[in-house]
């Protein structure tokens, strides 16, 4: 008598794409963190003439704009290739990573504005932190984008190799979310050092 051999039932979250999802709570919890570190210790700070207010360098609001056109690339990415459009695919993840990396350079101008200003990490009044918070938040934000390349590019590079396509799907939905996450992400931090400071 012959057994018959039962295969393993699929899991209904793939473990990568269970992972990331860990890994943006866990992510998230972190900026929650920081920010309620922020909104509790300023008015603290404040009475004892020790916060410095000032205004985010420009270069954050360009990283804002190119943050969401970066959000539109990367739809239209995981459009074409759920429709199996594999050239516009490589064609909007290769725009995407090249919008990451300049969302990169636009916030390292924006440090370097702030330099100017000595606005840096470790302020000339050591009991004045609130140029600190900026750079922790979007120090803590810039390391995550660099993930997020990362994706892209492996992305990329699966793409070049016909590996993405509707069948295909894992990498790219993977990539496509954490992107987004990391996007709306900086949307909320910088609306909330805008109007914070």
């Amino acid at each position: 008598m012959t057994k018959t051999k039962i295969k393993d039932p699929l899991p209904a979250v793939p473990p990568a794409r269970l992972n990331m999802w860990l890994f943006m709570v866990s992510s998230s919890m972190l900026f929650a963190a920081t920010v309620s570190a922020f909104i509790v210790h300023r008015p603290d700070a404040q009475s004892r003439q020790a916060w410095t207010a000032f205004d985010l360098p420009i270069f954050f609001f360009y990283s804002t704009i190119i943050v969401i056109l970066s959000s539109v690339t990367i739809f239209y990415a995981q459009k074409s290739a759920k429709t199996d459009e594999l050239s516009a695919n490589k064609n909007f993840l290769l725009l995407t990573t090249v919008l990451g990396i300049a969302f990169c350079v636009s916030q390292y101008l924006g440090w370097q504005q702030m330099v100017r200003l000595d606005l840096t990490f470790v302020n000339a009044r050591p009991e004045d932190i609130s140029a600190s918070y900026v750079w922790v938040i979007t120090v803590l934000h810039f390391v995550h984008i660099l993930g997020g390349i990362g994706l892209l590019i492996a992305t990329w590079i699966q793409a070049l190799h016909l590996n993405v396509h509707k069948k295909s799907l894992g990498l790219m939905t993977i990539t496509h979310t954490y992107w987004h996450f990391v996007g709306v992400l900086w949307i909320f931090l910088y609306l909330f050092l805008y109007f914070a400071e």
